[in-house]
Parts: C-alpha cells; structure tokens; sequence
C-alpha cells in the first residue's frame, strides 16, 4: 500500500468519529409554501414547522401539529425526519420564521389558542420568551408545557390536529 492511500484511509477513518454536521433550516416563503398534511398554504411564520429528510429537502408545515400528526403516521406521505425545527412564536413574524431545533423547542399547548390548525400550539426557544408571552397575554394561561419528545408520544394515541378539520370520506354505495 502507498502512502497516499494509507493518507487517505486514515483521513476517512477520523472523519467517520466525527459529529455530522447539520443541514441547517431552509428559509420558509410565506404565501407560497404549502403543507404537505394538510394542503394549507402557509400565511404565518410564526406558528410554521420544517422537517428535513436525509436528502436535505425541506417539509413545511402551517402548524406544529401538521407535522407531529405525520410523523406519528395519522396522515399523509410517510417521512423520515432528520431535522425538525421549529418557528419560536416570540421571535418570528407572520412573514419569516426564526427557527429553533425542535429538541431544543419549548411547546405550549393550550385548545383556546388560535393557530392555523386549531391545535392551540405554541412554540418557544426558551421558558423566557414563554413567560414574557404569558404576561403580554395573560388570557392564553393555563395551558401546560411539553417538550417536542413528549409531544411525539401524545400524538401516538391521538392525533393533535382536531378531526373536524378533516371530513370523513364519502361512505361507498
């Protein structure tokens, strides 16, 4: 074997120990963008979610429940997420979305919330910007918090968009 290649073989055998580095969120075009579970265009950033596949092609989502919902097989292609992320509703604007890794996301779930999809979540980057929300808004209390791990699990028993935001299908003659 000639140098070079050991080079080589070294060189690849060290860069298989290192972390992958991620893709990074893709940039969300409001009014355009449209919702691979639920068809909607997306018209606010700030309730928005982008899933990448292992491609590196983006998903996204007009609520964070559209694309827990998928993941948790109530509906739609099936995905294989790589990344998931997050619009944190405190930073972001109706027109671009400041993402936030979801593991990292603080969730606020509470049914009187308006969101696109009536599942009355909110995302938030920190417990802060969450607090700060609440104090500015105090009729959305009493809500609970979950993180993105224990929203997954939820929505494995039910699905978190509402089901009279779909009509059941037409029953056969």
């Amino acid at each position: 074997m000639e140098r070079r290649d050991l080079l080589r073989l070294a060189a690849g055998g060290l860069l298989a120990f290192l972390p992958r580095a991620q893709a990074a969120p893709k940039p969300l075009r409001v009014g355009v963008e449209a919702c691979p579970y639920c068809f909607m265009t997306i018209l606010d950033a700030r309730h928005a979610a982008q899933a990448l596949n292992p491609q590196g092609k983006a998903f996204f989502y007009d609520d964070p429940a559209c694309l827990l919902d998928q993941l948790n097989g109530w509906g739609g292609p099936e995905l294989r997420a790589k990344e998931v992320y997050l619009a944190d509703f405190a930073r972001s604007e109706r027109a671009q979305a400041f993402w936030v890794e979801a593991e990292k996301a603080l969730l606020y779930h509470n049914p009187r919330i308006r969101t696109p999809m009536g599942s009355g979540l909110l995302a938030f980057g920190s417990r802060e910007a969450l607090e700060a929300h609440l104090k500015e808004r105090p009729e959305r209390r009493g809500g609970r918090l979950l993180t993105w791990k224990e929203a997954l699990e939820e929505g494995k028993k039910r699905p978190w968009v509402p089901t009279d935001f779909f009509p059941p299908p037409p029953k056969a003659p």
